[in-house]
């Protein structure tokens, strides 16, 4: 082989890549970007970068490297810019390739498997999400970490150099700051020395005490399996149903089928096809004591296996490092049946099965993704012009829909530049298919009253979605406004923002830069709730020389029935208090809640009789 043809050999599936992916170079933040892209805002000091990097968050994950480190490294050096986010993760993924043709090349003895294992793994659905969607990187590093991993391990057990064994070691301890499957990977490598290189599989054991160990301690600290789409269903039935669901996913053709309309059964016939060659290829050589295929599919059972029992999280891009197994096992099949002239046919007839359905369905997956992105873009560019030309005004968005609110508004991209006065009004709560699972979205919604009271005041703006621009409508919006009854109560209230100014009772200060100080007794006024089971949520700050003296007894009452007295110390600084609503308020449209503490300070230079600060007072 000619060194351009050696150079050509190695570009190629990236190019691949780079055709099929290109618009994911180009797309947006959304959803989930948003709250990794404002982490750093977070942090202030060494303990808060510790939080940043290792406290549990996003259903419980903990991921420093391809998470946290990645996004606060980047938002540093090109904050809102997506394209260096996507080079680099376009580079790291060229790494997976190269690893990828490195280890078929190995375990096959074949340049052609080389070849084609990352074109059948790049053409997969599963790289879609990963490749165009900023938050889904951990994907991809992981998978660096578990290739690297298998290559140094097959090296060690070929030449029986420990240097790549503890190598080995080095990246497989990397890969859990990437993505917490990497607990498989010390199965993967047992089952390779098991079938491959007996002598070595003892040397696998320390590392499943270590994934054990990992699992464990991610669990405790997380509570996995709390949150509803980290459920797990162990049910024979079920797991059998996910499975075969990831498979269909992983070929493609149904959903290809689907999006042709073209009769469900050619989907079907297509899956049975492919399914049987792949099984009669792995028993051919299983017959023959040629045990790869086996081990290929171990790999994608054992990488898919903790997966599987998520009853609420069937997603595509799981089966991003699961088919790096299928995609080596069909190039092997491919590159033996090229030998012979009539299996050759009948290997690129199947290969083609497969290929153009996935890479039509991938091409279009991503398409989909930079749409979202780009719908993301044109709101919060927007309303940063909006913001510009209208400093300190409160934007309200009219007319988002439920696409909009979770693509674009969920993920509340405006903390990013410190805008906590930025809503939706209630007149897009309708437009809004609400999840329970992923909270209330209240706190994005400015409640009709408080609405009607910034209006008034001059200090909000509203803007109407229409094709993607924004219309202001603030003349018309407070028309419409006027001459409806008066709204109820809000049943949220942050006593630090004017418009919320009406249901701020005694015992309070003015406005001090979105916060305001109580006195040592304080009330507000909320709803009373529409139903029973409804909770009083408080959540306020006590200053560091409040709570030097002692810990401070918050005794609260709603409508005048007291309350279980809290303690705040220096332990809860920032207190969150949950309440119980008594059933007699259910219903009121107004009622008193009222709290004291029992002791005040004062600062220098002020006479005034400080508490605590707010904070909000929220019935959920």
């Amino acid at each position: 082989m000619t060194r351009l043809a050696r150079v050509a050999y190695w570009l190629a599936p990236m190019v691949f890549c780079l055709a099929l992916y290109w618009m994911g170079l180009k797309a947006w933040f959304s959803e989930d970007d948003f709250a990794w892209l404002n982490l750093r805002n977070h942090v202030i000091d060494f303990h808060s970068f510790l939080w940043a990097m290792f406290a549990p968050l996003a259903q419980g994950t903990i991921r420093p490297l391809s998470e946290r480190g990645f996004f606060m490294l980047f938002t540093y050096f090109f904050h809102l810019h997506p394209l260096p986010y996507h080079i680099f993760i376009f580079l790291n993924q060229f790494l997976n390739i190269a690893l990828l043709a490195l280890i078929t090349r190995k375990l096959t003895n074949s340049d052609l498997a080389g070849v084609v294992a990352p074109v059948l793994w790049l053409a997969n659905v599963a790289q879609v999400t990963p490749m165009a969607w900023t938050s889904a990187y951990n994907e991809i590093q992981c998978a660096s970490f578990i290739l690297a991993s298998f290559y140094l391990f097959v090296r060690y057990a070929e030449t029986g150099r420990s240097g790549f064994y503890w190598a080995q070691w080095a990246t497989f301890l990397l890969g859990f700051g990437a993505n917490e499957i990497n607990v498989v990977y010390p199965a993967l490598a047992a089952l390779y020395a098991i079938l491959f290189a007996r002598r070595y599989w003892l040397s696998t054991l320390p590392m499943f005490a270590v994934s054990a160990a990992y699992a464990l301690v991610h669990r405790l600290a997380t509570g996995a399996g709390s949150d509803y789409y980290y459920q797990m269903n162990f049910h024979p039935g079920w797991l059998a149903g996910a499975l075969w669901q990831y498979w269909t996913i992983l070929l493609a053709v149904p959903e290809y089928v689907n999006f042709q309309h073209w009769p469900p059964w050619s989907g079907d016939v297509a899956v049975f096809l492919l399914t049987a060659a792949l099984l009669a290829f792995i028993a051919l050589e299983a017959r023959r004591r040629r045990f790869l295929p086996l081990f290929l599919l171990g790999w994608f059972l054992i990488a898919l296996a903790p997966l599987v029992p998520l009853q609420n999280h069937v997603t595509d891009y799981y089966l991003f490092i699961p088919a790096l197994g299928l995609a080596i096992l069909a190039a092997q099949a491919v590159a033996l049946a090229f030998e012979r002239a009539w299996t050759r046919v009948l290997a690129v007839a199947l290969a083609l099965l497969y290929l153009i359905p996935s890479t039509i369905q991938a091409h279009r997956n991503t398409a989909d993704i930079f749409d979202r992105g780009d719908l993301a873009r044109f709101l919060v560019q927007s309303v940063a012009y909006a913001k510009h030309i209208h400093p300190g005004k409160t934007i309200l968005l009219n007319n988002v829909n439920d696409e909009l609110f979770w693509t674009a508004v969920y993920g509340s991209p405006f903390h990013i530049f410190g805008w906590t006065d930025v809503f939706i009004t209630p007149d897009c709560v309708p437009l809004i298919r609400a999840d329970p699972h992923l909270g209330n979205i209240d706190p994005f919604v400015l409640p009709a009253s408080a609405v009607v009271h910034a209006l008034q005041d001059r200090t909000a703006l509203v803007y109407a979605v229409e094709n993607r621009k924004l219309r202001n409508v603030t003349q018309s919006y407070t028309a419409l406004i006027q001459s409806e009854p008066a709204p109820p109560l809000a049943p949220f209230i942050d006593v630090g923002a004017s418009y919320f100014a009406s249901q701020v009772g005694a015992g309070w200060y003015g406005l001090e830069d979105g916060f305001r100080w109580s006195r040592q007794s304080a009330a507000v006024y909320l709803p009373g709730p529409g139903a029973a089971g409804k909770k009083l949520m408080v959540h306020g700050f006590a200053p560091p020389e409040q709570i030097k003296a002692g810990p401070l007894h918050f005794a609260l009452t709603i409508d005048g029935q007291k309350q279980p007295v809290k303690i705040i110390d220096q332990t809860n600084p920032e207190f969150h208090f949950e309440y119980d609503l008594p059933a007699d308020v259910v219903g009121r449209p107004k009622i008193e809640i009222a709290f004291t503490i029992d002791r005040t300070i004062r600062v220098p230079t002020d006479n005034r009789d400080f508490g605590l600060t707010f904070g909000e007072f929220a019935i959920q």
